[in-house]
């Protein structure tokens, strides 16, 4: 497998802790269950200052709302898309990849999750120079060494559901 291919455990373990984390985001938002608003969103313009595009900040807000209504109908899935996630290793990847696709809330939270990513960071270029928490975390060696794969699993996660910004 090449350095830029990512493995069904990766892609299984993204798609969930994306979809764990929209709770999270949708907890902070300023509006309310059942009354969503696109201003509703946790983000302002200095909160994320220069890790999107402009003309993206609406797609964006789109998502967030659609996501938060995901969450507001079907709250358990949180602690499911958490459960799973502890179970994913490279042995069951396929096999929990598969259940993760299989159910519409956590595919969509996930392909939100990772649309919203790819605004943010366009480019390889971009996920680097905005210092993104997966680039803080890892060292020199790793960004040089690994092709920065974090960013290269979300690009290939978007390309197979089809919510790529870019296709």
């Amino acid at each position: 497998m090449s350095g830029l291919e990512t493995t069904s455990e990766i892609k299984a373990k993204i798609i969930l802790d994306e979809a764990n984390l929209t709770f999270c985001e949708t907890s902070q938002r300023e509006d309310e269950p059942g009354d969503r608003k696109l201003e509703g969103s946790g983000w302002d313009d200095g909160k994320m200052d220069g890790e999107y595009d402009e003309e993206d900040f609406t797609r964006i807000l789109e998502l967030q709302l659609e996501a938060a209504k995901i969450c507001d109908t079907n709250p358990k899935l949180e602690e499911k898309s958490a459960d799973l996630f502890q179970k994913v290793t490279a042995d069951n990847g396929d096999e929990i990849l598969k259940e993760v696709m299989a159910d519409a809330d956590i595919r969509n939270l996930g392909r939100i999750s990772v649309t919203v990513f790819l605004l943010r960071y366009p480019t390889l270029q971009s996920f680097v120079n905005k210092g993104h928490p997966l680039v803080l975390a890892t060292d020199e060696y790793m960004l040089e060494n690994n092709d920065s794969q974090n960013w290269h699993d979300y690009k290939n996660i978007a390309h197979e559901m089809g919510c790529d910004p870019a296709e």
